[in-house]
């Protein structure tokens, strides 16, 4: 973070813990994604009705919409991933160019 007067920091151990979570998180939607549509389809073998293809078409539509949230936090991940090298890189390339 930046500070006036204090230079720019990153708090590298933050960004891992940050980025785990939402690795975390990603694997709850998917594992959850996975259960659910299990369940839809066990239940669309059994039920027959225009509430049941209504649920069919609100299911698919819901399905779309989580995918792309799972998606989301995928490029959230690689994008936290991303920052944590570059910082480290350009704490490295700092730390040459002082001779440290």
């Amino acid at each position: 973070m930046s500070v006036p007067g204090e230079g720019y920091s990153v708090d590298l151990p933050h960004l891992d813990e940050v980025t785990a979570r939402i690795r975390a998180f990603k694997g709850f939607v998917a594992d959850n994604l996975s259960a659910l549509d299990d369940r839809a389809r066990a239940l669309s073998a059994t039920w027959s009705s225009e509430a049941a293809t209504a649920y069919e078409t609100a299911h698919r539509e819901w399905l779309t919409g989580a995918n792309e949230v799972r998606d989301g936090l995928a490029a959230l991940e690689a994008a936290a991933r991303t920052a944590h090298e570059n910082y480290t890189g350009a704490i490295a390339a700092n730390l040459r160019m002082l001779g440290l």
